[in-house]
């Protein structure tokens, strides 16, 4: 294992780093969804197909949303 690996697997002990890692997967993810989408509105391709990745990206970002603000209210 390198220096990167072992910081990083000593980081991910820490909750409040797992959380923000988590976090940026989640808007990394959805800029890939949103690149890809964009693609294949310029490529053409038809538009029901467009519609229904549109609307999984979508339930896909309100699911993030509301996690995100499920976990930020005390218990």
């Amino acid at each position: 294992m390198n220096n990167a690996e072992i910081y990083f697997n000593q980081q991910k002990q820490n909750p409040e780093f797992v959380e923000t890692y988590n976090q940026i997967s989640e808007q990394v993810d959805i800029e890939w969804e949103l690149e890809r989408v964009k693609n294949q509105i310029q490529d053409g391709i038809d538009k029901n197909i467009i519609i229904s990745e549109w609307e999984k990206l979508q339930s896909f970002i309100h699911q993030t949303i509301f996690l995100v603000s499920q976990t930020k209210i005390p218990i």
